[in-house]
């Protein structure tokens, strides 16, 4: 009987060794770690425009350009609208009455001809407008930026064919990202 004893101890041994049923063994809890990081949108942009003194009915490009930077953490595109000054009224052709103008904007490497600039692709609005590859667009753009991407940014100013307004006046131009 000691022999059989011994055997069966050795077969209870071993069958709890090996588990029963195929079972594995595992450690209990389990763990998972979840990140998450909070999308960020955001634009910047440097450097006031100045035109100085124009004439009336003509066109002049800005001698320096705004830098336009994506500090968000994901691609975006840049919209684009402007508030008129109190007595000028923006127009998206040329202008043809009293107290009408027209800003343009383009984004381009370097400062880019008058004649690179066309109404249906430049003119800037009170509502703002979103990038595209032609929208805004010079040897640049405006689509699809990754975070960190520099643009610059240049205008072209369309004096009114007349004003009674002869103070300095300023047109307030903003930047809008959105994902994209």
């Amino acid at each position: 009987m000691r022999r059989n004893t011994w055997k069966s101890i050795a077969l209870i041994s071993l069958a709890l060794i090996l588990g029963t049923g195929g079972s594995a063994w595992a450690a209990n809890p389990a763990t998972i770690s979840v990140t998450v990081t909070i999308q960020s949108l955001s634009v910047s942009a440097t450097g006031a425009i100045a035109f100085g003194t124009v004439a009336t009915s003509t066109s002049t490009v800005s001698g320096t350009s705004s830098t336009v930077l994506n500090d968000g953490n994901v691609t975006e595109t840049f919209s684009l609208s402007l508030t008129n000054p109190a007595t000028w009224t923006a127009v998206q052709a040329a202008p043809a009455v009293a107290e009408e103008y027209a800003l343009l904007a383009q984004f381009n490497s370097s400062a880019p001809t008058s004649g690179s600039f066309t109404y249906a692709n430049h003119a800037l609005s009170t509502t703002s407008v979103a990038s595209s590859g032609t929208k805004f667009a010079g040897n640049q753009n405006g689509l699809s930026l990754p975070a960190t991407t520099v643009r610059n940014l240049w205008f072209r100013f369309d004096a009114p064919t007349s004003t009674a307004v002869t103070t300095q006046q300023t047109i307030t131009v903003t930047v809008t990202a959105s994902a994209g």
